[in-house]
């Protein structure tokens, strides 16, 4: 990974991320595993007549691990949460229905209120870069909005983002009550009251709770990540067992290596490409470096896919993107040029944005 990710560290030349890879070699996992087993017979035996838990899904293929090792291995009875989004691929809705119908289990979903989103995701997008806030602010806060509701206590997300790749709050921990301060939910409620005539109670199901609140509700959210060894391309050969599928027959995605992440929605993936302009890398670099970290493919392999793969954006994001705004094309490419940084990106003489670095080498002489 470049140093351009935001939150990033190296020691002696190795990214955090890279680190804490290594460091899951040394963990005891059966302990770790006993850990877990101990929290759910604990809330197993609260829960008698009801849900024991609440795990938060997408659909996708790291979904589809939970909820088999929460069902499967830790023979609980969980209460499946999701949120829909800009738009649904036929594949993700499929594998969306599929959690629920392999497993046996019920699922909520919070559909969003869809003129609040067609209006967020302009104004995020124009104003913050972030075209996917309002649907990222759901993910985290609604599960655990609904858990204090419906009093049920344990809450399980999949992967600890801060500890993984590195952020402010990266200590290795499995309490998920930090999960909303890993950078990727900024912190702008208030900025959108203010200004855009955005209602306090509208924002509220996207409010995540404070560490009072959550505290006082006795709601315990946790990382499955810490309990197990995670690796994201190991839960996708686990999630195919179980009928999860693959975007392949569906779209071929420009800009990708892979067509297992992220699938189920494609205007979603906007926000992804926009740390190309913003900070020089995307969606090839991540999971390249994934690949790497766990002896997949080696640096020299991946790096001509990046250079190949990272700035190209799939048309079809912007069609859907701008047909859900209703935004003209032409206002959309203004509004990405606003998020170029110029210390990585040059524009030719017909506006047209060109690198400044080497991919795998770093900024040109």
């Amino acid at each position: 990974m470049p140093d351009t990710r935001p939150g990033i560290k190296f020691v002696k030349g190795v990214c955090i991320a890279c680190i804490h890879y290594e460091n899951q070699k040394k963990i005891r996992w059966n302990e770790r595993k006993k850990e877990l087993k101990n929290i759910c017979e604990k809330y197993k035996d609260k829960n008698k007549k009801d849900y024991d838990c609440i795990i938060a899904v997408s659909g996708g293929k790291d979904s589809h691990y939970q909820v088999y090792y929460m069902k499967e291995v830790m023979k609980m009875n969980p209460l499946l949460l999701s949120v829909g989004n800009m738009d649904y691929t036929k594949t993700g809705k499929e594998n969306l229905d599929n959690l629920s119908e392999t497993f046996s289990c019920d699922m909520l979903i919070h559909k969003p209120n869809l003129n609040l989103l067609k209006k967020l995701s302009r104004i995020t997008f124009e104003e913050y870069g972030s075209p996917s806030w309002y649907i990222d602010a759901l993910l985290y806060s609604f599960p655990i909005r609904m858990a204090t509701k419906l009093g049920i206590e344990l809450v399980i997300y999949g992967e600890d983002v801060n500890y993984t790749y590195g952020g402010k709050y990266d200590s290795e921990t499995p309490s998920a009550k930090l999960q909303s301060k890993n950078d990727v939910v900024k912190p702008i409620e208030k900025k959108l009251i203010k200004k855009y005539n955005v209602s306090e109670k509208e924002l509220f199901s996207a409010t995540y709770p404070s560490e009072k609140e959550i505290s006082k509700s006795k709601i315990n959210p946790i990382y499955l990540s810490y309990f197990i060894p995670w690796d994201s391309h190991h839960n996708f050969l686990v999630a195919q067992k179980f009928g999860f599928k693959h975007l392949g027959h569906e779209h071929v995605r420009e800009g990708t290596l892979e067509n297992y992440n992220s699938i189920d929605s494609l205007t979603y993936l906007l926000n992804q490409f926009l740390k190309y302009p913003k900070f020089g890398h995307a969606s090839a670099t991540e999971m390249a470096s994934r690949w790497i970290r766990s002896g997949l493919k080696t640096r020299e392999e991946m790096i001509p896919f990046v250079k190949e793969l990272d700035n190209k954006l799939d048309q079809e994001i912007i069609d859907n993107f701008c047909k859900f705004t209703n935004m003209s094309k032409r206002y959309f490419f203004e509004v990405l040029d606003k998020w170029y940084n110029p210390k990585l990106f040059f524009k030719d003489r017909d506006g047209v944005w060109k690198k400044k670095f080497i991919v795998g080498k770093g900024m040109k002489q």
